[in-house]
């Protein structure tokens, strides 16, 4: 087997744990693979699933492990899933946008590709004005819990969860990538930016290691009517706030506060991999190491092939 069609069994095999059929131009801007030939087309990639179709099927426009073809419905079903919770996302977005220190917000994860269960929960990642980080996570953080919509607090299907949030003086987060990590390009893919194009443009732009792994990769321009956008008022109370507090004050205030409540096992895995980060650039804390399990997974499934 050749490499490139070693990349597009892998790919396939990936997406498959995630019970996730692929169409053709998916497959194309999903396929990890090194020294890809150049000008590879579309056209290519289906002459090398023509190749594949002992390990490969294909029904509906859609492409999956021989004898998976039951994900097929099973993909159907959560893009209904995924419609409903954009719009929840989409609701508490909408509140996020009032906070002065906040220039973007992502939907990431599986929702980010419309693959979400009934009981998923809603990830969201924020991208923050510079010298902002700690005091921009207390008051997002602080307005969801007041609103009750954090893990913990309402039943996981209905809740918002806070756990990544970037400078906008440092966009590129290459550097968490730890060592050969099949996983972390896949999952910064699948970011769409709701609220402020314009940010998650720049995000993009800052980001374009990606075509090292994922070459076929462009930027996803979310339709204009599913944005979050400013208007008068969100502009008035952003302008407002930003006059009445010493917000230097404030921003180490806020590191100090979120440090000393930490977690004692959060602290101990600050910096350690990719879970827990800390520093001047991002706040990030995914606590479970379901990556881990998951590359376990994948090298398990590559190997039988």
């Amino acid at each position: 087997m050749d490499n490139l069609a070693k990349a597009v069994l892998e790919t396939v095999v990936y997406f498959d744990i995630f019970d996730f059929p692929l169409t053709v131009l998916e497959l194309f801007k999903w396929l990890k693979v090194k020294n890809q030939p150049k000008n590879f087309e579309v056209s290519e990639l289906q002459k090398v699933l023509q190749q594949l179709t002992a390990k490969i099927e294909t029904k509906d426009g859609f492409y999956f492990l021989k004898g998976r073809e039951e994900i097929i419905l099973t993909r159907l079903s959560r893009y209904n899933i995924s419609e409903q919770k954009f719009k929840r996302a989409r609701k508490y977005i909408k509140l996020l946008r009032f906070i002065p220190f906040i220039k973007g917000v992502m939907i990431c994860n599986r929702l980010g590709y419309n693959n979400v269960h009934q009981d998923s929960d809603i990830d969201l990642a924020v991208i923050v004005k510079k010298n902002r980080l700690w005091l921009a996570r207390f008051l997002s953080v602080g307005l969801l819990n007041i609103l009750k919509v954090r893990p913990k607090q309402i039943k996981r299907a209905l809740a918002i969860d806070l756990n990544f949030f970037i400078s906008e003086e440092k966009l590129n987060v290459e550097s968490l990538i730890f060592d050969e990590d099949f996983v972390f390009p896949y999952w910064l893919s699948q970011f769409i930016g709701v609220y402020n194009q314009k940010t998650f443009n720049n995000f993009g732009q800052e980001n374009q290691w990606l075509s090292n792994y994922l070459p076929n990769y462009q930027l996803y321009s979310l339709n204009k009517r599913r944005q979050v956008k400013n208007n008068w008022l969100v502009a008035l109370v952003r302008f407002k706030l930003k006059l009445f507090f010493n917000w230097d004050f404030w921003e180490k205030w806020a590191q100090k506060f979120q440090q000393k409540i930490m977690p004692p096992e959060l602290k101990a895995m600050i910096n350690q991999d990719s879970r827990v980060i800390i520093n001047k650039y991002i706040l990030k804390f995914h606590q479970s190491d379901n990556w881990k399990k998951l590359k376990v997974e994948l090298n398990k499934r590559f190997a039988s092939f």
